[in-house]
């Protein structure tokens, strides 16, 4: 048996060692499959020469990043996708990703994805596969709403998610292609946000008769909070310096749990609020006083193991407001985020002065958002311009006569 400790000297040349007693060669070479993430070895001995050496070890090289470039013929569909989610877990950790982005993959995936493609080899996917798939996707449900088909958004997002796997999967070099990209994702059909006008907004206050709800209601449309943004409010999120009233966000809720981390690094930026909104939280304090609310959180839950209520009781109480002020629009608390635009929008505000009071990491988001409402603003500001020179023809003819 070869004992290299004590049989070989470590030679000028990278790799090469020298016999002590014969004089020839050997080498061991360490090379690294990035794929798998581990390293092999390989192994020459009685090499005359050095020249002889080298040589090896450029061909084992060639060999190897030949080797290395061919899709791996390996795994189904689902077990590549667990080795995927494990890397966006990392990423999450090194703070690339929202845990919330991670499980809305896995959602997406178990839900709509899996089901259909997880027992396929990944070598084998071609278009056929991603074209069936999309038929498959155009007859089915929501999953709380059985009898209610994908919308356009969800049928778009999902492709989105699939495309990005198989661009991992490429990546990897389990396939050569994505087969997703070839095929294309769904149209997009434009569809008219909808939102409260300000006159609404006002009549929605008008029948809400509790101050906790008040005080809910007015952050989402004075402020264009997100509802998991809202509910990890605390009574240390509300800071009174010189410059004014803000939300310091640095917790959220997700499914039930509050998390200590904000969505993205701009969503931490502070949010002003406008003097209504500070009146009611301080008269929203008095209450909690007297009816001895002692949690740190602003809307504390009594019951159940969560610390604040959910986001559905939002929901559900939003709906009764509306639906008791006769107003018809189906508004969730997302869509008072819409309304706060639309607001910003009205009063004159550029994208870039929503984006930053929407916490937007990316100017295009606001514009894909909201852009279309400025043509809605032109088309109001001319009617404007009609009424108001209407009214000074008015006038004008009165002093004449």
């Amino acid at each position: 048996m070869i004992n290299f400790k004590d049989d070989y000297t470590k030679t000028n040349y990278e790799y090469i060692y020298k016999h002590n007693t014969n004089g020839t060669y050997a080498v061991i070479l360490p090379l690294y499959d990035k794929l798998y993430n581990k390293s092999t070895r390989k192994r020459k001995i009685n090499l005359k020469t050095i020249k002889e050496a080298q040589n090896f070890i450029a061909e084992e090289r060639v060999k190897f990043q030949q080797q290395d470039n061919q899709p791996k013929k390996t795994g189904l569909f689902k077990e590549v996708f667990a080795s995927y989610i494990k890397e966006c877990e990392l990423e999450e950790r090194k703070g690339n990703l929202a845990e919330s982005t991670i499980e809305g993959k896995k959602e997406i995936f178990k839900n709509q994805i899996l089901p259909k493609l997880g027992n396929v080899k990944i070598a084998e996917i071609t278009e056929e596969h991603i074209y069936k798939f999309h038929n498959d996707l155009l007859s089915m449900t929501c999953a709380r709403e059985k009898d209610k088909k994908l919308s356009n958004q969800t049928l778009i997002k999902i492709h989105k998610q699939l495309s990005a796997f198989l661009n991992y999967c490429v990546r990897k070099r389990l396939i050569s292609y994505n087969p997703a990209g070839v095929v294309g994702n769904f149209k997009k059909v434009k569809k008219e946000k909808e939102y409260l006008t300000y006159q609404e907004f006002m009549k929605l206050l008008s029948v809400v008769d509790n101050i906790r709800d008040l005080f809910i209601i007015q952050l989402l449309f004075y402020t264009g909070l997100r509802i998991s943004e809202l509910l990890g409010l605390s009574i240390d999120s509300i800071v009174t310096t010189e410059q004014g009233t803000s939300l310091n966000i640095t917790e959220t809720y997700y499914k039930g749990k509050i998390r200590p981390k904000a969505k993205t690094d701009e969503a931490m930026d502070d949010l002003f609020l406008d003097d209504i909104t500070v009146e009611t939280y301080k008269t929203f304090l008095e209450y909690r006083k007297e009816h001895n609310i002692t949690s740190r959180y602003l809307f504390a839950n009594d019951r159940g193991k969560c610390e604040v209520i959910g986001d559905r009781a939002i929901r559900d109480m939003l709906k009764k407001y509306l639906k008791r002020a006769g107003i018809e629009k189906n508004i969730t608390p997302h869509k008072l985020r819409h309304s706060h635009a639309a607001l910003l929008i009205y009063m004159g505000k550029t994208l870039e002065d929503i984006k930053t009071r929407l916490r937007h990491k990316d100017i295009r988001t606001t514009s894909n958002e909201y852009g279309h409402m400025y043509k809605e603003r032109k088309i109001t500001l001319a009617n404007e311009l009609t009424t108001f020179r209407t009214q000074l023809e008015e006038t004008s003819n009165n002093h004449d006569t």
